[in-house]
């Protein structure tokens, strides 16, 4: 695959994007990946540990047939049981069985509301019917449970009418936090962290059309470079004399560029005496000088 890819905007300008220089990029803003991951991987942790309330989950089974024959269990039994499990999760969470656990508990909740909070599950080629209840308390999860299936039972049999609902388990006291899952929020809030700061550089670079070096100016511009010019950072070098520090010589941390774009005429000059003696002379000076320069010339001769 070429390490190069190519954009096309509206412009019709193609922007050339080296994949490698672009990884450069994000390397060398590495500090800026890591703290935005650390930064927003805090803020999940302290938002999951302090303001989300943590719940519980106690879950309880059933086991539900439609026996035909009250002498034995048939095949048409077991396959009628597994047709109407939808039946069951539908019966289970109606509106007489939540009205009836309220009543039982002593809940002031909206039916809706309530019902978010119980789950009914019907595992894959089973008859086995699951209810979870969730809440912050676990003792009362346990409860909402246990009760659930209670009304949930005498509601099957009156409606499916069938003999009675076997219990599979009751329901437990939950001893671990169902949710919110800190550690795995903390993670996903660390990698999220990371993703945003590294788009955010790749944009802003690839957005950048500044010149940069000399290699962008012939790049972009067209121009050809005739040479680089150092450029001091006078703040700095003000900070290392009020301290009694020698400066250094050369120390640079930008540069100016030059660029001029030659004449036919001078470019033919400059061929030709390449051409002649091999070595490409120094820079020939532009055709008019000024006054004073004719005059230091004049003196030399």
């Amino acid at each position: 695959m070429d390490p190069n890819q190519r954009f096309v905007n509206d412009d019709r300008d193609e922007i050339e994007i080296d994949i490698l220089e672009l990884f450069g990029v994000v390397l060398s803003k590495i500090w800026i990946v890591i703290g935005s991951a650390v930064l927003l991987a805090a803020a999940t942790y302290l938002f999951c540990f302090f303001l989300v309330t943590p719940k519980y989950q106690s879950t309880t089974k059933i086991y539900v047939i439609n026996r035909q024959n009250s002498e034995a269990l048939t095949y048409s039994d077991l396959q009628s049981g597994t047709q109407l499990t939808k039946d069951y999760q539908e019966l289970v969470t109606s509106r007489p069985v939540l009205e009836e656990v309220k009543a039982e508990l002593g809940l002031d909740i909206e039916n809706e509301k309530f019902k978010k909070m119980i789950t009914v599950s019907v595992p894959t080629d089973t008859r086995i019917v699951s209810i979870t209840a969730e809440d912050p308390d676990p003792y009362m999860a346990r409860a909402i449970a246990d009760r659930v299936r209670i009304s949930a039972a005498e509601h099957i049999a009156n409606v499916m009418n069938t003999e009675a609902v076997n219990v599979v388990e009751e329901a437990n006291l939950p001893t671990e936090i169902s949710s919110p899952k800190t550690i795995r929020n903390t993670a996903i809030g660390g990698v999220a962290g990371a993703f945003i700061a590294v788009m955010i550089i790749i944009l802003i670079y690839i957005m950048d059309d500044t010149i940069k070096n000399p290699d962008d100016v012939e790049k972009y511009l067209g121009l050809s470079v005739l040479g680089s010019i150092p450029v001091l950072d006078e703040e700095l070098v003000r900070k290392r004399s009020g301290r009694g520090r020698k400066k250094k010589k050369g120390s640079t941390h930008s540069h100016v560029v030059a660029t001029e774009t030659l004449s036919d005429a001078s470019r033919i000059v400059r061929e030709t005496k390449a051409a002649n003696t091999g070595v490409v002379d120094e820079l020939t000076e532009p055709a008019e000088l000024s006054g004073a320069g004719r005059e230091r010339r004049g003196d030399r001769t």
